[in-house]
């Protein structure tokens, strides 16, 4: 949030009005309209003004949610648009959150919680959840989300800038040519998760324009992405945590790359570490922007097409439909037209409890076929006629089998075609060896409504399968004749097993535990050891002999704890605690003992939380079964191990899980860990048990694992049992490669509690002597800092363009020139300070609050 704007919110209410005639219920009869038989397009007045609409959800109760442009929120209900927010900075996505009773929206600097406190219709409190990324207010860097699993957890993906300094070279040769999308800020061309205020989780990278975001009813996350460069046509991705996907700048945020790194590789290189779109959208016969794609959950509601994917394109005004299958191991699929005639650009989509597929559309900036400006419309079903349409296809293992809705007339004369596309640094691709193919041993299912027929078959291609002039039994014609398939794996022999079932999944990631096609973690160096070896707390309990209850597990008189026989638990039990130990492998060229077997055990937090410990020094295994995995579920960031024979260290932070009454998980177990002073889990959620699913516990012992493999040792094991975990995590990360020389703070007095009212990164950055307390001066000096970034055009004014906030440039404009002084612009906010001191004691800390 643009914390310049609080006083314009706080002092401008926005008065509620009632559209006249808000339901124009007024069919789309644009000449290029193709809409299916049994469906009708319906407008809904937008409100008066510059409303430009970008995103848009449903609450339970029925009442839609709007953001536009102009950044502002808009709810409709009974035919009346109320303004509930305002002075955001172009958001492009909006979700509401039933639990928190809060909109989560996605500006271009920040993911932002939007909070009704006095259920007066408007919002009080403008919360920042996270602004990790970076921006740097070149064109284009767009934020777009949130989309949410099924635990609750945000997800947002960031586009490339359109031009700067950071553009990847053409491939062809190391250096030469180069792309016109740039990397200018952190973790653009990123998706990430955000756990909860404050976390920042990067899960992919290798996007260009990601403008739509999904998750679908089974915690998979997919997003598309625009044609240009890197990119040889829309398309569709299926989203696997630490993926690459294809766009090259987005690469130095990785720690395995520089940018100099990048500059030296070729597209031969890229395609090595690329994965490619699950489904290939054609451009022009089915998108040229498209947006983000929804599942059809509605039981019917909305005609014959359950659990499929809608997407729409802003280009095309129009609506497609998508499906993916497994294909030896991976998703890929299909996508076939469904409906033209919008008025405007659909970008965003939601399905209301009627089962209408509402549409946010935009023009502005890019044309679209509709030629509105901006638009909102919905699309209903009659409940009563099936139209004729391709339904679906799917991959045999020697050509295809398409499903239509409605029975088949006599004549059916399939014909395929395929091709594929150019993977370089040119904006797009033209479709690439062309080929027309015969269709052989055509088979027609009794109810006429399926087609098998034999092609010959390539992997990596899009596979066009049209049915020209085709007819239903009671005569309708397709609106849309055409269906194609991205076939980038032909089907084997024998399908790879899905992993087993454990009772959690990896919700988000779209992995199964133990996957051995999961990125491996980047090697980096450990720290040396004097940069991150911490004495021992004085409240600290030292985990000696007398600690551990297996007598099997002796410590050797140098305070060394070879591993035994059984599993060792200490005698006292833990809830939130600060955990540290130290542990080495013996060294072995035994290559019957490699993989799991080089030196395995495990520090199982609460007894049930297992934190692998593995040889991972040049010993290959499934990632997250890495040393420091949280295994079975999270790989570690990075490999950081030492050599076998070399010391090792964990240093844990970590929170217990917190039950409800009736057994349910209120907040998973969260971690914090570095692994010889390397960061590998930061803040992260734990999905369950080692073995299985969450089951209602209060403090458990400490546990180390036997585990068949090499010799492994432990010595200088400590905890600090009941830290307040939240209150001390920026402190636990100071302590490596930083100055505090202690997890303890030795403070006189103790640290005062954190500033809410204010983002995190704000307060960061204005709090200069970092004692939790913010003056006049800390906070007049961190807008002054402001003005010179923004003067873009270097003449000592700020216009419109470049203070982006109508209402506080109208309002601090005091010459009314229409652009602000160095003076006028610091004068919008010493006016601001008394509404953030919200106690009026002169200064901003944590007791001030909304």
């Amino acid at each position: 949030m643009n914390e310049s704007l609080l006083s314009d919110r706080q002092n401008h209410r926005i008065s509620v009005f009632v559209i006249a005639a808000a339901l124009a219920f007024l069919s789309a009869t644009s000449a290029f309209a193709q809409i299916p038989a049994g469906y009708k397009i319906e407008t809904v007045e937008l409100p008066k003004g510059a409303v430009t609409i970008l995103g848009l959800c449903h609450k339970p109760d029925g009442t839609l949610a709007v953001v536009s442009w102009e950044g502002e929120v808009w709810e409709y209900r009974d035919m009346t648009w109320t303004r509930f927010a305002e002075n955001l900075m172009e958001p492009n996505g909006i979700y509401y959150d039933v639990k928190e009773d809060a909109y989560y929206v996605a500006q271009k600097p920040e993911l932002t919680r939007l909070v009704d406190t006095d259920k007066d219709g408007i919002c009080d409190k403008y919360e920042c959840v996270t602004d990790a990324f970076g921006i740097s207010g070149e064109y284009h860097e767009y934020h777009y989300g949130p989309v949410v699993d099924s635990l609750g957890r945000k997800y947002a993906s960031l586009n490339l800038a359109a031009r700067g300094e950071f553009t990847v070279p053409d491939g062809k040769e190391p250096g030469k040519g180069g792309g016109n999308m740039s990397y200018n800020a952190p973790w653009r061309g990123w998706v990430y998760r955000s756990d909860r205020p404050g976390h920042f989780q990067p899960l992919a990278n290798g996007f260009r324009s990601p403008c739509g975001i999904g998750m679908s009813p089974n915690d998979e996350l997919f997003i598309t992405d625009n044609q240009g460069d890197w990119v040889a046509d829309c398309c569709m991705y299926h989203v696997k945590e630490g993926n690459f996907y294809g766009h090259p700048a987005s690469l130095p945020a990785r720690p395995d790359f520089t940018k100099e790194k990048v500059l030296s590789m070729t597209a031969a290189d890229f395609a090595k570490l690329r994965t490619p779109p699950a489904v290939w959208f054609p451009r022009e016969t089915i998108a040229n922007s498209p947006g983000s794609p929804i599942w059809d959950t509605t039981e019917g509601k909305f005609g014959p097409f359950s659990g499929q994917m809608f997407l729409c394109d802003q280009r095309q005004s129009n609506y497609f439909r998508c499906g993916v299958e497994t294909v030896d191991g991976d998703y890929q699929g299909w996508c076939v037209d469904f409906l033209r005639g919008l008025e405007s650009g659909p970008v965003k989509l939601s399905f209301d409890s009627q089962g209408r597929l509402w549409s946010a559309q935009v023009g502005r900036g890019w044309f679209s076929v509709g030629g509105k400006r901006t638009a909102l419309q919905y699309v209903k079903w009659d409940g009563e006629t099936t139209p004729f349409a391709i339904e679906s296809t799917s991959l045999t293992k020697t050509g295809f089998e398409v499903k239509f809705t409605q029975p088949l007339a006599e004549d059916v004369t399939p014909s395929a075609k395929s091709y594929h596309y150019h993977y370089y640094s040119t904006y797009g691709s033209p479709p690439v060896d062309e080929k027309e193919h015969e269709v052989s041993a055509m088979v027609i299912s009794k109810d006429r409504k399926s087609v098998t027929f034999d092609v010959p078959l390539t992997a990596n291609k899009i596979y066009a399968l049209q049915f020209p002039e085709q007819k239903s039994t009671n005569g309708k014609s397709l609106d849309f004749d055409t269906i194609f398939y991205t076939a980038n794996k032909l089907r084997p022999a024998k399908e790879p097993r899905p992993g087993r079932n454990v009772g959690w999944s990896l919700a988000g990631s779209s992995w199964d535990r133990n996957d051995k096609r999961r990125p491996l973690p980047p090697i980096v160096e450990p720290l040396p050891a004097g940069e991150y070896n911490l004495p021992t707390p004085e409240e600290a309990t030292v985990l000696d002999a007398a600690q551990w209850t297996n007598p099997d597990w002796k410590f050797d008189a140098e305070g060394v704890m070879p591993r035994g026989k059984g599993n060792n638990e200490t005698r006292e039990s833990y809830g939130n605690a600060r955990i540290h130990l130290e542990f080495r492998f013996d060294p072995s060229d035994d290559p019957e003992w490699t993989g799991q077997l080089f030196g395995n055990s495990g520090v199982f937090l609460m007894s049930g939380y297992e934190l692998q410990v593995l040889n991972s020094y040049q010993n290959p295994t499934f990632a997250d079964g890495h040393c420091g995995a949280i295994y079975g579920q999270h790989p570690p960031r990075v490999n950081a191990c030492r050599k076998p024979g070399e010391w090792q260290s964990y240093d844990i932070l970590m929170k217990a899980p917190e039950f409800g009454k009736d057994g349910s998980v209120d907040e998973p177990l969260r971690a914090t860990i570095f692994h010889n002073g390397v960061l590998i889990h930061d803040d992260v959620w734990v999905y369950g048990e080692v073995g299985g699913p969450y089951k209602p516990h209060g403090k458990r012992p400490l546990k180390i694992q036997d585990h068949k493999g090499t010799g492994v040792s432990f010595r200088n094991l400590w905890i600090v049992p009941d830290v307040d975990y939240d209150q001390s995590l920026d402190a636990f990360r100071a302590n490596f490669g930083n100055t505090p020389n202690s997890f303890v703070e030795t403070t006189d007095e103790p640290k005062r509690p954190p500033i809410t009212i204010l983002n995190p990164g704000m307060v960061r950055d204005m709090d200069v002597d970092g004692n939790r307390i913010i003056t006049v001066e800390e906070f007049i000096g961190y807008r002054a800092k402001q003005f010179d970034p923004m003067d873009k055009d270097k003449s000592g004014l700020l216009d419109a363009s470049e203070f982006p906030h109508p209402n506080a440039l109208k309002g601090g404009d005091k010459d009314g020139d229409g652009k602000l002084t160095r003076e006028e612009h610091l004068g919008i906010f010493r006016g601001q300070f008394p509404n953030v001191d919200v106690n009026g004691d002169g200064v901003i800390t944590a007791e001030d609050k909304r």
